[in-house]
């Protein structure tokens, strides 16, 4: 394993004031929803029983279970305006969910369901690939692909911070507050110290294809592969395996876990799938 010290000149510093930076704003002419399907889900988030589906292509956000799926948050299809490119959505801790978009360069708070959003990092970041809230429910971390680093705001609001350079495309947190990172770079799963912002390589050399998301649960994680069309199990220590791979899976991106399931969002099969942790088993939780 590596590890590494972030420069002191990299250090930024984030102003814990949500009035400087966030502001409310309305989705301008937001796609019509009532006959929508899924088009293109690339992200999925668990938000307590429910599901979320970020969906790049209709775009938007949706929320629901196994076969009933509705729009939760509509996105425009006008260019450079709020979710017309979403790519990453997490839950915010008090109610509503957050939503990473890169058309608008911003990170948004959708307290309910609808066009009203609350801009939270003041158009700093450039394409948030990934979002995780820390266990305090405080902190809002983002993996920018543009930057290709990741940064930390306030839940509320906020400039963001530089935290690592790690070019995380997923992000998650494990039940000790440690922040996991899986990269398309050789230094593939990295694990993110967010007290002191030091990060340590746990798996490298490049074992995955293309890596796009990543989750903990319990003692282990999981990592999807989009051109290997495969789902990856690792450990702590370094070592990773297969998990999953072949069909139903075409080109695995997001990827989400609870106690029973692994819930795979994969954009070119137009399918979410939930695989058994125990048997492997799957299904398809969109209607076809």
């Amino acid at each position: 394993m590596t590890r590494g010290q972030q420069p002191a000149r990299d250090q930024k510093t984030a102003t814990s004031d949500p009035q400087t930076v966030a502001r409310l704003v309305k989705v301008p002419q937001p796609v019509a929803t009532e006959s929508a399907e899924v088009a293109y889900p690339r992200a999925v988030a668990l938000d307590g029983a429910k599901l979320l589906i970020v969906d790049l292509d209709l775009p938007g956000i949706w929320r629901g279970e196994a076969g009933s799926f509705s729009v939760y948050t509509p996105g425009t299809k006008l260019l450079r305006k709020p979710i017309n490119r979403p790519w990453s959505v997490t839950p915010h801790p008090k109610g509503g969910i957050l939503i990473g978009d890169s058309a608008t360069r911003e990170i948004y708070h959708a307290a309910g369901s609808g066009i009203e959003l609350t801009a939270l990092s003041g158009g700093f970041l450039g394409i948030p690939m990934a979002l995780a809230v820390d266990a305090a429910g405080e902190t809002l971390y983002v993996g920018d692909a543009e930057r290709r680093a990741v940064f930390r705001l306030p839940i509320a609001g906020g400039k963001p911070e530089l935290v690592a350079r790690v070019n995380a495309r997923g992000l998650c947190f494990d039940a000790d507050g440690n922040l996991w990172a899986v990269t398309p770079d050789a230094e593939a799963v990295q694990k993110i110290d967010v007290k002191t912002n030091t990060r340590e390589t746990v798996v490298g050399d490049r074992p995955y294809q293309f890596p796009n998301g990543i989750v903990w649960t319990g003692e282990e994680g999981f990592v999807t592969d989009g051109y290997g069309k495969a789902i990856w199990r690792f450990t702590a220590d370094g070592a990773t395996e297969k998990w999953f791979e072949g069909e139903p899976l075409v080109n695995p991106v997001g990827i989400a876990a609870d106690d029973r399931s692994l819930y795979v969002a994969d954009p070119h099969a137009k399918q979410v799938f939930r695989f058994d942790r125990q048997s492997k088993e799957f299904d398809a939780l969109l209607k076809e």
